[in-house]
């Protein structure tokens, strides 16, 4: 129940019903769902642990509303772990399947025109980099800003930031150099992809914040 609560608070989030700084209660939401508090509360409790959510100390939880600083600061960190995972992968030839099912999913969400199933299996590619590693602590690190990368890909495709066809293009670069055993190769094409989403998301909220 736990996790349908989960999923049906981020497609929520994902889909643009719940706006930026919009509270998330606990009642509130166990009442929505027709679950007890608690499940409600567990439910919140890891949508904020993967960074969908926000809550400071002694306050109900909320969606956060991004800033140029906390993007740059995503893709920091975001490429930090995904430039090891690929460069990793590549040199030990260990084919992330599940970035190549990412990536018939990604062109088949671009067929339908469907945003949430763009920005699902955006998600899932990169994160099968990761998870092939076999790593729990590095999966959890990266667990930890999954959300917040959720959010940049909702705000990428949403105002048409950057065409999804490049996206599948880059996509399939990466993924081309990891099964090559080639770790330049790929960590390069992995640079260049996460700069250029990092620079048009920060490019418009910079124009968001002048119009205001």
């Amino acid at each position: 129940m736990i996790d349908a609560v989960c999923d049906a608070i981020r497609e929520r989030i994902l889909g643009g019903q719940l706006d930026p700084e919009e509270v998330l209660y606990e009642q509130a939401t166990a009442d929505l769902y027709g679950v007890s508090r608690p499940t409600a509360k567990a439910a919140i409790d890891r949508l904020v642990s993967s960074g969908l959510l926000r809550r400071s100390a002694n306050k109900s939880a909320r969606v956060p509303r991004l800033t140029e600083e906390d993007v740059h600061d995503l893709y920091v960190s975001r490429l930090m772990l995904e430039s090891q995972a690929v460069a990793h992968l590549a040199e030990q030839r260990l084919d992330p399947v599940a970035a190549k099912k990412a990536l018939a999913e990604f062109d088949q969400a671009v067929k339908e025109g469907s945003v949430q199933g763009i920005v699902r299996s955006d998600i899932a590619f990169h994160y099968a980099f990761v998870e092939r590693l076999g790593s729990p602590r590095v999966l959890r690190m990266y667990d930890s800003i999954i959300g917040e990368a959720h959010l940049c890909m909702v705000v990428k495709q949403t105002h048409h930031l950057l065409g999804p066809r490049v996206i599948a293009r880059e996509h399939r670069e990466i993924y081309g150099a990891v099964v090559a055993g080639d770790a330049a190769t790929a960590q390069a094409k992995l640079a260049k992809h996460l700069n250029r989403s990092e620079n048009v998301i920060r490019s418009h909220f910079r124009e968001t914040d002048t119009s205001r």
